[in-house]
């Protein structure tokens, strides 16, 4: 049971859990939190969709695919148009509206298709309100897409999707967006493999999943809000594996998706919803946060720049650039060794053993070269590739620097040395 003075936890609340699968949060099943959806359902039902009463039900769910701060996603069939695609089913609000994620995603929709980068935007098919028993809920209809989390995924990623990548952040960044939230389960890879295959061939592999029921310990809980069921999420990837129809490497189509934190870059924003995973947190969102808004800065155009140079770091040596391990002061020193001197108006970082825990002056710190060469001695039997190694770091090096001014654009690292040689035409064969 929760101590005392703490919002009751799952355990307080529901017989069971899920917990040690990868099972939303149940406590989320609430006035403004996730809507409840069993599999077999057609979205939207008679009556529900706001704004359009009449609307049939279209969207058959077959599977989850995963959850986050902003919803649930699913694996859906359109029923019209006879395709999978992806429903993402956003949290309830108190009043029907468009919110961020839409409104951002139709405005990069709506740049010019032949702009380089548009194409690596996860493509919005759908937009649609649902009223239920946890309020008002945005739903949008998307591709899908296989997260670069997934290892059999991050396994195919070449120098060509790191292109890619950056490719569109600087399409994202030249539209005047900051995505706010860059890290490998917001960046995939497109898969028009999975139309291949019917609904049964997916019921066949993905057989009697796991059913987790959802019973409240108060007799007197809301029970409307709940699902009946949950399930854990499943891997479109693995099931296209098993049928080897992944994609192949030169057909790879890096989507990047999850617009749920991300704002116009002349907005001004004081916080954003949710949170970025601290391996790829910038050190001036870190000092801004701890410091409660007085020096650092929030996200910008800019902080995405640091996160994904962590993330194409990761994507190619298989490790974190700045280890978590230890306290949020530890993490912020070595995020700062890696990208060199803060600016002036950021207080001393020192870690509790240089000196300051026992009141001696502080050693000096070790220069950034000298950081990074010792960082890759000990990365060095990790790397997957060694010709372009050391044009790579130079390339990351370039992005994770302290400074935010400080730190390459995207559409300037299309131009780095280590894309030399490169096949210059894009997924739709433009030169």
């Amino acid at each position: 049971m929760g101590s005392s003075g703490q919002e009751p936890g799952q355990l307080d609340q529901f017989l069971y859990t899920g917990c040690d699968l990868y099972v939303e949060d149940l406590t989320r099943y609430r006035r403004n939190g996730f809507h409840p959806i069993i599999l077999g359902d057609i979205l939207s039902k008679p009556g529900a969709c706001v704004g359009n009463l009449e609307r049939e039900p279209r969207y058959r769910v077959l599977l989850k695919l995963g959850y986050g701060a902003f919803g649930t996603v699913w694996l859906a069939r359109d029923l019209v148009n006879s395709r999978y695609v992806s429903l993402k089913i956003c949290t309830g609000t108190d009043i029907p509206n468009l919110g961020r994620e839409a409104t951002i995603l139709s405005k990069l929709h709506g740049a010019r298709e032949e702009k380089l980068g548009r194409e690596r935007i996860i493509q919005l098919l759908d937009v649609f309100t649902i009223k239920g028993p946890n309020g008002f809920h945005e739903c949008l209809v998307t591709e899908v897409i296989a997260p670069l989390s997934e290892p059999d995924i991050m396994r195919l990623c070449s120098l060509e999707a790191v292109y890619q990548i950056l490719e569109g952040f600087a399409f994202l960044h030249g539209e005047g967006i900051a995505h706010g939230d860059p890290h490998l389960g917001n960046f995939g890879i497109a898969l028009p493999q999975l139309e291949k295959f019917d609904e049964n061939d997916i019921a066949e592999y993905f057989a009697n999943p796991e059913i987790i029921p959802v019973i409240p310990r108060d007799a007197l809980f809301p029970l409307r809000s709940l699902p009946q069921y949950v399930t854990p999420s499943a891997s479109i990837a693995s099931f296209l594996k098993s049928k080897k129809a992944l994609p192949a490497e030169p057909s790879m189509s890096i989507k990047i998706f999850d617009f749920g934190r991300a704002h116009e870059t002349n907005e001004k924003i004081d916080a954003l919803p949710g949170g970025v995973p601290l391996m790829v947190r910038p050190p001036e969102v870190v000092v801004f946060d701890r410091s409660e808004g007085k020096i650092g800065s929030t996200w910008s155009t800019s902080a995405d720049i640091w996160a994904i140079g962590c993330i194409i770091y990761k994507i190619k040596s298989g490790a974190d650039l700045v280890s978590t391990s230890g306290s949020l002061s530890d993490f912020l020193l070595r995020a700062v060794q890696l990208g060199g001197p803060p600016p002036d108006t950021w207080p001393d970082i020192q870690s509790p053993d240089n000196g300051h825990a026992n009141g001696d002056p502080p050693k000096s710190l070790p220069s950034r070269d000298e950081t990074w060469n010792r960082h890759e001695a000990s990365r060095h039997s990790s790397w997957d590739f060694q010709e372009k190694r050391d044009s790579f770091i130079d390339l990351v090096k370039k992005m994770v620097v302290t400074k935010p001014y400080e730190r390459s654009t995207a559409a300037e690292m299309l131009r780095h040395p280590v894309f030399c040689g490169r096949d210059r035409r894009d997924s739709r064969g433009l030169a």
